[in-house]
């Protein structure tokens, strides 16, 4: 285990880097956009994949090149330091229907120039019109989607169709071979081609798409090499000539060529996330399991006296705030459901290695401390934590991170993560190498296709259907099936058929929808992506097209899951069991969202709840929980079976404002439950309640993961007995069966504070729901949400 380093020398240089992120706003950047259209009229009438591939390539080639003050890691995807790149290809008109909005819109804000509203209007627009993704999905969508859809019940809409992400790539063989070394390859299998054999020209073209972009990819490498070299002999301090030089050489070797040296490792990496982002405009690129793919690089310069711990710190700290540089540029209405600008690039330390023994080394402490120096809202890192495996300094190192309120890491149970993967048909030998992506979904680098996250189901709504008839209390429109008047339901188990068969309903339109989708997204190839995966050459297929060793069908993702069970325990304990009150009476309750009835929303109120070790709810918990999985893992796409998760991002926000009262006394148009966490100030037994409570769920069976959000009081770590306890609940976590969870670790008082004045706070992360934000730049509904959880004022484990 690496010491930390007490007062480093190079923190002065992180903290100026740190500056320049923190105060520079978001704003829209079009370069890409442009230079892509402009590609693309050039490569008129060739493959599709081709035309791709050579716009890619022309951004390379002309893209702003900038080494800013201080890098050491050099690269950015666009041409502004925060800048959110619009992807011309896959949704322009996300930007076209709010140009007059996106500056001053509620969630994630961009600044839109003149200069970049022209090169739109007069360049982008004209040519993209009726040819983007977005537009053959709202072309296509079925009609019983598209209902659920325009009425809250369902989200599927523009985060699925701007392009993939919610994936890992092949860093270990991009830097382990270099680019050229990928380019052999290619060589190797074009040359297997017969051009004489049905289907080998497709395959051709194909691999002519890959050789381009990867010349993109060195092309853009030289010209960060040659701006350094021409910076060099002009700058005065000696240290930053060297640095550039330094710089240079690095560039001129990767990601061309293998990397050496552990700073050419990062470098390649960096280059290559880049590129892939500027291909695609679309969250969660994730570096996957850092700690096990750079060792090799970092033992080797420590042997050979290149890098001292301290110089490699500084590096991974460099590289930290590069990661927190790009902003992921979304629509407004998909911004409620994320907000934050999150850029989901997941990087993981710790958990077991191909053997299944303990994979911690000196990197994965100091990808801990990288974030602990840092503090800003990227990388999203987590930690892959085995019971049995992991020494016990490697977790006390992770209870030292949460303390900082950070937000960071969200923590794994390695054994469920390598259970989930499996039950995505990966074998035990690849599944010891899962790693989190996104929030918290299981991944495989540079081997699996799948969209994690395709679409969200409105677990309240459910609830409402089944009181209603189908009916959608907001608008009073039937838009879900008709099960049955409730008030005539005379028993528990005819409303809870009712319930099963809205969630049914809800599954099946989500699964038209995705079928859509696949359709549409197999016709936005991505060679730049695809280029680190080998299954795509060997078998000449992108990533789009189903190319990777590995493909799951796209992931669907509950939102709500303790307004499930709660309003479900409320009926069936006070209409069914002690018949405290009548449907008729709760119908009308909540109808009028309990206005002149305190006495009904008491008694749903103090209804058993979810949260507290109540073995009536938690195993209905267990058992509704199950038969959605079951329901889900019913339906297949031509990639793979469907797939549950339950990880809401900040989607019970705006969900909530669809859904009115609830029998389990939740008000109308309040934020739904977050994951699988209690509703807030309902879970009144401690965390060891929660976790007893949160462990019927069968996490295994949701293999895109679940998130599990707990909030705790400062105070309650800053002694060395908390620190104790916080560790033995993590263990008890891993022993229970839960698969995830992460910790706000901040004072009440100063997020209140924050909201009142956020100038004076720009810096405050918080943990929204899978990803870290800076806290001033959410919405204010889901800083509310963040302010109303539990807060945990005891952290011992009964």
């Amino acid at each position: 285990m690496t010491e930390s380093i007490e007062n480093p020398s190079y923190m002065k240089r992180i903290n100026r880097l740190k500056e320049r992120v923190l105060h520079t706003r978001p704003e829209m950047d079009l370069e890409n956009a442009r230079i892509l259209t402009a590609g693309f009229h050039e490569a008129g009438g060739e493959p599709l994949v081709l035309q791709k591939a050579k716009a890619f390539r022309r951004q390379c080639r002309e893209k702003t090149v900038t080494i800013w003050e201080d890098e050491l890691i050099v690269g950015c995807s666009g041409s502004k330091l925060r800048g959110g790149i619009l992807c011309a290809d896959t949704c322009w008109s996300v930007l076209n229907d709010e140009l007059d909005t996106i500056s001053a819109r509620r969630y994630d804000p961009f600044e839109l120039k003149e200069e970049d509203r022209k090169i739109f209007e007069e360049e982008i627009r004209p040519f993209w019109c009726g040819r983007s993704n977005y537009e053959e999905w709202l072309a296509q969508i079925p009609e019983d989607t598209r209902e659920l859809r325009d009425h809250g019940v369902i989200y599927i809409d523009r985060k699925a169709v701007r392009g993939f992400g919610e994936t890992t790539a092949g860093y270990e063989w991009l830097i382990r071979e270099g680019i050229t070394g990928i380019v052999q390859k290619i060589d190797i299998r074009q040359a297997q081609l017969d051009l004489t054999r049905p289907g080998d020209y497709e395959k051709d073209y194909y691999l002519q798409s890959l050789r381009i972009v990867a010349e993109g990819i060195m092309d853009l490498a030289e010209r960060y090499a040659t701006a350094a070299e021409r910076l060099a002999p002009s700058e005065q301090d000696p240290k930053r000539k060297e640095e550039l030089e330094e710089i240079a050489r690095v560039c001129r070797w990767v990601p061309a060529f293998p990397a050496r040296t552990f700073r050419e490792a990062i470098q390649s990496l960096y280059f290559y996330q880049i590129c892939i982002f500027m291909e695609q405009n679309a969250a969660s690129y994730n570096p996957g399991r850092m700690d096990q793919y750079l060792w090799p690089y970092y033992q080797a310069d420590l042997k050979a006296g290149r890098i001292t711990p301290e110089q490699a710190q500084e590096l991974l700290d460099c590289l930290w705030v590069k990661f927190s540089e790009p902003c992921l540029f979304q629509d407004a209405i998909t911004a409620e459901f994320a907000a934050g600008y999150p850029m989901f690039q997941n990087v993981c330390v710790g958990g077991v290695d191909g053997t299944g023994r303990d994979a911690v080394n000196d990197l994965s402490y100091m990808m801990l401390q990288a974030t602990m120096d840092v503090q800003l809202y990227q990388p999203s890192l987590s930690v892959r934590y085995s019971l049995a495996k992991n020494p016990t300094a490697f977790l006390r190192k992770v209870v030292e991170l949460i303390s900082l309120g950070t937000g960071f890491p969200a923590f794994h149970n390695d054994d469920m993560g390598i259970r989930m993967i499996m039950n995505k048909g990966v074998p035990l030998k690849e599944a010891f190498d899962w790693n989190p992506c996104g929030c918290v979904e299981t991944n495989l680098e540079g081997r699996m296709r799948q969209y994690t996250a395709l679409a969200d189901i409105n677990l309240g709504s459910m609830v409402e259907f089944a009181l209603l008839n189908g009916q959608n209390r907001k608008s009073g429109q039937t838009i879900s099936c008709c099960t049955g008047d409730a008030a005539r339901f005379e028993t528990y188990q005819e409303f809870l058929e009712a319930l099963k068969s809205q969630i049914a309903y809800a599954v099946r339109a989500v699964v038209k929808g995705s079928h859509v989708i696949d359709e549409i997204c197999m016709n936005r190839p991505v060679p730049a992506l695809s280029l680190t995966f080998k299954d795509c050459i060997e078998k000449c297929q992108d990533y789009a097209w189903g190319g990777a060793k590995y493909n799951v069908g796209n992931g669907i993702i509950l939102i709500g899951v303790a307004d499930l069970i709660n309003s479900v325990a409320a009926v069936r304990h006070l209409v069914y069991e002690t018949k405290q009150m009548t449907m008729e009476e709760l119908l009308t309750a909540l109808d009028q969202d309990f206005a002149g009835r305190g006495d009904l929303l008491k008694l749903c109120l103090d209804a058993p709840k979810y949260g507290n070790d109540d073995p009536m709810v938690d195993d209905l918990a267990g058992d509704l929980l199950t038969f959605i999985a079951d329901e889900i893992e019913k339906y297949s796409s031509k990639f793979g079976r469907m797939t549950p998760g339950i990880l809401p991002v900040s989607g019970n926000t705006p969900f909530g404002l669809e859904v009115g009262a609830l029998p389990s006394g939740r008000r109308a148009w309040k934020p739904l439950a977050d994951g699988v966490s209690p509703s807030g100030g309902t879970d009144v037994n401690g965390p060891s309640g929660v976790l007893k409570s949160v462990a019927n769920i069968p996490h295994d069976r949701f293999v895109q993961g679940t998130l599990l959000n707990m909030k705790v009081e400062p105070a309650m770590l800053a002694t060395e007995n908390g620190i104790t306890q916080m560790m033995a609940l993590l263990k008890s976590m891993c022993s229970l069966g839960v698969y995830h969870v992460q910790f706000n670790v901040i004072d009440q008082k100063k997020l209140i504070q924050a909201q009142k004045n956020p100038e004076a706070y720009r810096g405050l992360l918080v943990r929204v729901a899978g990803y870290t934000a800076y806290f001033v730049e959410l919405g204010k509904d889901v800083q509310d949400d963040i302010i109303g959880r539990t807060v945990q004022h005891g952290i011992s484990v009964g």
